[in-house]
């Protein structure tokens, strides 16, 4: 079974909308949500009821205002945040040229492959899903991660491509298993070691802080929070009342929570909650593949595709290879140091990131 294709960028921006909404929908940003309007709002008006006078209630009631018109707005641009997001992945090489060219991609009998441009990319079938069927495209996960989107195009009718999304996820349940957890590291054609869970913790949080401050701390949105971080410093150097402190202390904080949230504690919580099916791993197994990178455990396995690879270094006392996803493939730089083809597996990936 074969499928020819092109992806559109508006199909492309979609899935990033859908993901933006998603998370936007996780309990704790809805909470903060509601925080920065309905509750600051109402805190705001029961003060200029019972505390506040004349041009003081103005200024509150201003702030408020524009504290929950901001949150609003941004619950609201979910698709000018994906066009965003989009063109931040192309300007970072996560997104590759070549993905706008046409696209093929063939359901094997143990794998599903895709190629396009000079690309090569093939998930095992029972690693396939979700299969999701949307009104313009189908989304093809490997492992959880997006492996590529099949546009509404690509088939004669809807009714094809629902054929199509019922027989593939009829081959990924039927296919077989993978190896059995803890075997991984004896296949010949890969590197195993052996690591404690804080130490591959440690290597997440450098490359999670390494990746940030490559690309995504240098944007408009930084200089924006830049900008109203300095305004809100000049307010509360200026007008020092009580009230006045504290809504300028307020927007110093909402202005700040990205950066705040790389204070290395908070970081480090973050961290543990991305790790997800990673945790309580202790032997790990990196295999290369044609154009992709197998990394396993005892309880995880992701197939990564090479030209997604943004990160290759090393940093601390470890090697670490990250890409749009989490968890990066983290190993001892020991490991890599007493290993001649792990070495020059390592030394022919930086030449690739540095490109991005």
């Amino acid at each position: 079974m074969e499928l020819t294709y092109q992806v559109p960028r508006d199909a492309y921006v979609n899935l990033l909308e859908s993901m933006i909404r998603k998370n936007d929908r996780r309990p704790l940003k809805m909470l903060t949500a509601l925080l920065l309007t309905v509750g600051q709002m109402t805190a705001v008006i029961l003060l200029c009821i019972f505390k506040l006078e004349g041009s003081q209630r103005i200024f509150v009631l201003v702030w408020s205002v524009l504290v929950a018109g901001i949150t609003v707005l941004r619950r609201c641009t979910a698709r000018q945040r994906a066009k965003g997001t989009l063109t931040r992945l192309e300007y970072s090489g996560q997104l590759p040229e070549d993905y706008w060219k046409k696209h093929r991609l063939t359901v094997a009998e143990r794998e599903l492959r895709l190629s396009y441009g000079e690309a090569r990319l093939s998930c095992p079938l029972n690693a396939v899903g979700p299969v999701e069927q949307r009104g313009d495209a189908l989304y093809l996960y490997c492992g959880g991660t997006i492996f590529d989107i099949v546009p509404k195009s690509a088939f004669k009718s809807e009714g094809d491509m629902a054929a199509f999304a019922a027989s593939l996820r009829e081959k990924a349940a039927r296919a077989e298993a993978p190896t059995a957890p803890g075997k991984a590291q004896k296949r010949t054609d890969g590197f195993a070691w052996r690591m404690e869970e804080r130490d591959f913790e440690e290597g997440q949080y450098l490359a999670y802080r390494t990746l940030y401050y490559r690309y995504r701390f240098l944007r408009k949105a930084t200089f924006i929070r830049l900008a109203v971080s300095v305004a809100a410093m000049i307010n509360l150097m200026s007008n020092r009342t009580p009230v006045n402190i504290g809504v300028s202390v307020l927007i110093l904080l909402l202005a700040n929570l990205e950066n705040i949230s790389m204070i290395p504690f908070v970081c480090r919580l973050r961290i543990r909650r991305e790790v997800g099916n990673w945790k309580d791993s202790h032997e790990f197994n990196l295999v290369p593949a044609e154009e992709t990178l197998i990394f396993s455990s005892e309880h995880a396995s992701v197939e990564i595709p090479i030209h997604k690879i943004n990160l290759c270094e090393k940093i601390g006392p470890y090697s670490v290879i990250a890409w749009n996803n989490f968890p990066a493939v983290v190993l001892p730089q020991t490991v890599a140091d007493a290993s001649p083809e792990l070495t020059a597996l390592l030394t022919r990936l930086r030449p690739e990131t540095e490109k991005r």
